[in-house]
């Protein structure tokens, strides 16, 4: 009976551990000021919620998503970090950049000029 209590006891004190660690992968980030950063995680990044706006926005590791495709006539700046990241800049205007970074990243663009260095796959939207 005391091993089995003080098993419940361990488990208790490490649930809330481990909690914290997953709770910061996959990361959901929204922007409100640029620059914009990202974490050495998986983050799921948005553009700043208004037309007209300067995004900049820095990824860091991790398999990143950023969407900076649903507000129009801004200028967003996406600059890749490590891992695989998709950045997404197809927003209806031609005054963004999506560069990748080391992971050999995924650019989906409005038009071909729109995707910097580190794009190893662009997509014309």
């Amino acid at each position: 009976m005391r091993k089995l209590m003080m098993v419940v006891a361990m488990v208790v004190m490490l649930v809330p551990l481990f909690a914290v660690t997953a709770f910061a992968v996959d990361q959901v980030i929204r922007c409100k000021s640029a620059p914009c950063y990202g974490t050495g995680n998986d983050d799921k990044i948005y553009e700043r919620p208004q037309n007209g706006a300067y995004d900049k926005i820095y990824m860091k590791g991790g398999h990143d998503l950023v969407l900076a495709n649903a507000y129009t006539n801004d200028t967003d700046i996406v600059l890749g970090g490590k891992g695989y990241d998709k950045i997404n800049v197809a927003d209806g205007d031609n005054l963004d950049t999506a560069s990748g970074g080391s992971g050999g990243d995924w650019c989906i663009v409005d038009r071909k000029s729109e995707a910097g260095t580190g794009c190893s796959r662009v997509t014309l939207r």
